[in-house]
């Protein structure tokens, strides 16, 4: 099976239907479309994007182009840091950013920031925010990586639960 020109592990296959919430105010959303076991739903959520059905106040994933994690790196940070205020209460949180390391290093963007600042400030919310930070390469490839990560949190979390 393909997503998006990437192949998905068989495995994924033989699980069940993981419902993804994606956020109403959600710009240029994902679809997940040809991501196996992945089904979406639009609705209002408190943090993020995107969430998993039946987990929104635990489950979280910011997306960022390039493009916007370059403008909150510039001007947009205390926005940014109230956003991540919220995420840290969540038990899976993440922001994951469609684009490489190359890319940024390549200045592959239109903001005049350094490449080491955009870089910095990845490491800078990982670490001192402690909020991880995704480079997803490109959109397909972000989009495929966040279906994993929200099925891997529905999974780990639906079996504490269970516990």
């Amino acid at each position: 099976m393909r997503a998006h020109g990437f192949r998905v592990v068989g495995a994924f296959r033989r699980l069940s239907v993981v419902r993804v919430i994606v956020d109403t105010r959600e710009q240029r959303p994902w679809t997940f479309e040809g991501l196996a076991g992945v089904s979406t739903k639009v609705a209002t959520l408190d943090a993020g994007d995107y969430s998993v059905e039946g987990l929104e106040h635990r489950v979280a994933i910011e997306r960022k182009s390039l493009d916007d994690w370059t403008g909150t790196v510039l001007r947009d940070r205390a926005r940014f840091y109230r956003e991540l205020e919220r995420l840290r209460g969540y038990a899976f949180r993440c922001v994951v950013i469609e684009a490489s390391v190359r890319q940024i290093q390549e200045r592959r963007y239109t903001s005049e920031v350094h490449p080491l600042a955009v870089l910095g400030f990845v490491a800078e919310v990982s670490v001192a925010q402690a909020v991880p930070v995704y480079l997803g390469g490109s959109r397909a490839e972000s989009q495929v990586l966040a279906g994993c990560l929200l099925r891997m949190a529905e999974k780990k979390l639906t079996a504490i639960s269970a516990n």
